[in-house]
């Protein structure tokens, strides 16, 4: 047996243990959560109509930074539907979230990844019923959350993100005519609204 044999067959052992090693190129994660926040009021009387706390969905495209790093460019969507009450009862209202960012991992541990995600985007509220309509606004997001793999091309994540939406205080964006009646009434509490959601979900990695 020649020297170079040898060293060729710990090569080619060696080889698929470095690629087993090497962090997934794709992921794509479903979650399920629970939001809340998003302070509103009545423009006329001044009290508080505030967007019911309730149950969410969101889903995250991932693909890695770079050959051999563990940084992730990442599509986010989120979607809550929640509701409103005015002066005519209680309107049903839709929140989506649309973030373009990454995640950056915080640590590293075998069984558990802890990791940082940031997000940028735009943030749609739409309602039902007639008169309504819907308004898209430029928003934010932060999050914290931990990756424990249950195999090889799946791992459980636990997530808790917080969502910062611009607004115009001085305008409804749940209704088609700014005309200061019924729905109309229904205004932002300040030039922000503020979300945060606690999140659960499993990840595919490809």
């Amino acid at each position: 047996m020649t020297p170079r044999i040898p060293v060729l067959l710990c090569a080619m052992l060696a080889a698929p243990i470095a690629h087993a090693d090497e962090p997934p190129f794709m992921q794509l994660a479903v979650h399920a959560g629970y939001r809340a926040g998003g302070a509103l009021e009545d423009s006329v009387s001044g009290d508080s109509n505030d967007l019911n706390d309730g149950a969410s969905l969101a889903l995250a495209l991932e693909f890695r930074y770079g050959k051999g790093d563990d940084r992730y460019l990442q599509l986010w969507y989120s979607r809550q539907d929640s509701g409103v009450a005015d002066v005519t009862g209680q309107r049903n209202v839709s929140v989506e979230h649309l973030h373009f960012g990454g995640t950056v991992p915080i640590g590293d541990h075998e069984k558990a990844q802890g990791y940082f995600a940031l997000g940028l985007g735009a943030t749609r509220f739409s309602a039902s019923g007639a008169g309504a309509d819907s308004t898209t606004k430029l928003s934010g997001s932060m999050g914290l959350g931990v990756a424990m793999p249950i195999s090889a091309h799946a791992a459980f994540r636990l997530e808790a993100r917080g969502y910062l939406t611009l607004v115009d205080s001085n305008a409804s964006f749940f209704c088609r005519s700014d005309n200061g009646s019924g729905f109309c009434r229904i205004v932002a509490s300040g030039s922000t609204i503020v979300q945060g959601e606690l999140l659960a979900g499993i990840a595919f990695r490809f």
